[in-house]
């Protein structure tokens, strides 16, 4: 019960509401008073979340004087929440259409949300003008596909590495030959993401995308030229140890350096801007 009862909390209940709920779920109709009794809960309390229950769409009271209470199926209730859900969003959007101008800043921004590192992630994707480099485990990964194939074919210069086999079309993707040792070593999921070398999106969250273990986002264009330069380093050097037992390894590897691409070779919007205030 603990899941589903935790399940519940997530979208609003308190503990008590879903205890109730959770218990009728899995018996016939009930009156408070028997409710009351059989969860050990005092009848009065139990009286107030029926209550509320009732206006969450939740319970349905019977129209007599027993008011025995039944449980809404489950798979209406969340139809009905998720309705709710989308219509109160679509109402906060654009009440607050007026207030979405970004206000700029070159600080580092912590994120507890493992929801808003992948809205995050997108809404970077989208704003991409030139070039990202990700670095992304497979469980974040494999969800993530479909946003960067969608970016690759604005003819955005993508570089992928990855931890296990796998292939993106019209995208750089390197496998890490270590793969399966950095995942038991980590034992979680990691998604870093550089834009352009204006923004990074730097992140760590449980094997599980439920909590997030440390995260931060930045605009600041030093840190994200550093970040974007050191990630393709290392994209290249995985490329290297791909290369280890190839036959012809030596004209592998001058091929892979001499398609390194630097801040003095590429059109990286980051460094151009981060040169121009030094000007």
């Amino acid at each position: 019960m603990k899941e589903q009862i935790n399940t519940l909390i997530d979208i609003g209940f308190n503990r008590l509401e879903a205890d109730v709920y959770i218990y009728l779920l899995s018996h016939p109709p009930a009156t408070a008073y028997k409710i009351g009794k059989e969860i050990n809960k005092p009848t009065a309390n139990v009286y107030k979340v029926i209550d509320t229950l009732s206006i969450k769409g939740a319970v349905l009271i019977e129209d007599n004087k027993n008011k025995l209470c039944k449980a809404v199926n489950s798979n209406e209730f969340i139809a009905a929440y998720k309705a709710e859900i989308l219509n109160n969003a679509a109402r906060a959007e654009k009440a607050l259409s007026n207030f979405n101008k970004e206000v700029l800043d070159q600080n580092s921004y912590k994120i507890k949300s493992v929801a808003l590192i992948f809205e995050r992630f997108q809404n970077m994707m989208e704003r991409c003008k030139k070039i990202a480099v990700i670095d992304a485990f497979p469980n974040v990964l494999d969800l993530l596909i479909p946003i960067i194939e969608k970016t690759a074919n604005r003819n955005i210069d993508i570089y992928v590495e990855a931890y296990k086999p796998t292939t993106i079309e019209n995208v750089d993707v390197v496998c890490v030959d270590v793969g399966k040792q950095n995942l038991e070593h980590w034992n979680s999921q990691q998604l870093n993401l550089i834009i352009d070398g204006e923004e990074h999106l730097m992140t760590l969250m449980d094997n599980s995308l439920s909590n997030v273990i440390q995260a931060t986002w930045s605009n600041n264009i030093y840190m994200s030229c550093m970040l974007h330069a050191g990630a393709l380093r290392e994209h290249t050097l995985m490329k290297i140890h791909s290369e280890y037992n190839s036959s012809d390894f030596e004209s592998k590897i001058k091929s892979i350096l001499n398609n390194q691409r630097f801040f003095y070779n590429s059109d990286i919007p980051g460094f151009n801007k981060l040169f121009n205030l030094n000007k």
